[in-house]
């Protein structure tokens, strides 16, 4: 009985004829596709390019405008240095106005509102500094948040001040901020009649100094302050 050849042994072997040809074919092929669709390609290159020449314009604009930003800011600060501080003012809300979304507008906003705190100006810091969009997250948003928690202390909204110093106490990494910011909401508490809550906050600030250490003295003055009116009272 005859034996059936394997289909694998009928196949043909690539030789190096076989590879050129579709090789060749291969080619032959990108080449018909490449002129059927000429116009597509040359569309995506026109894309490509304009992309990356907007990219380079865009970078350069931002470069452009944070040196321009730069050097009115320090402009900004001679006139402070001078004590012309109503330029000063004008200054920055021109500023502001030109330069919004910026980093440096974000030192503008903390600028502007420590001029009206200072002047006496507690309404107008505060509308300067929350519309500052000031964060937590950075030394300058602490900054800023510190000076809007006094001008709230210094406006008599108590509740707001005393959120907001917590607020500041809790995300300072800094000894002395922790310590300034405890001392303020400390005080907007006394002046809402909670010297228990108050003494607390003392208590509180004390356990960042060293037993020895003589900046102690005043909080520990303030402690017992607060704990002798707390006792009359109760």
């Amino acid at each position: 009985m005859s034996k059936r050849n394997h289909p694998a042994s009928r196949r043909q072997p690539h030789t190096p004829e076989h590879q050129d040809d579709a090789f060749v074919a291969g080619v032959m092929d990108a080449s018909r596709w490449t002129s059927q669709n000429r116009q597509l390609l040359l569309l995506g290159s026109v894309v490509v390019a304009l992309f990356v020449a907007g990219g380079v314009y865009y970078v350069n604009f931002q470069r452009s405008v944070t040196m321009q930003a730069i050097n009115q800011l320090e402009s900004i600060h001679q006139s402070i240095s001078i004590l012309a501080l109503e330029d000063a003012k004008a200054q920055l809300s021109t500023f502001l106005d030109r330069f919004e979304g910026t980093d440096e507008a974000q030192e503008a906003v903390v600028l502007l509102g420590r001029l009206h705190l200072e002047a006496g100006d507690a309404a107008v810091a505060i509308s300067v500094l929350e519309r500052g969009g000031l964060s937590l997250g950075d030394g300058l948003g602490l900054q800023g948040s510190a000076l809007l928690a006094r001008a709230y202390e210094d406006q008599g909204r108590w509740p707001e001040a005393e959120s907001l110093y917590l607020s500041i106490a809790d995300r300072s990494m800094l000894d002395f901020q922790i310590r300034d910011a405890l001392a303020g909401a400390a005080r907007t508490r006394r002046r809402q009649q909670n010297t228990q809550g108050a003494a607390e906050l003392y208590e509180r600030i004390l356990a960042t100094f060293e037993t020895d250490d003589p900046g102690r003295g005043i909080y520990e003055v303030r402690l017992a302050e607060m704990r002798g009116i707390a006792e009359e009272v109760g």
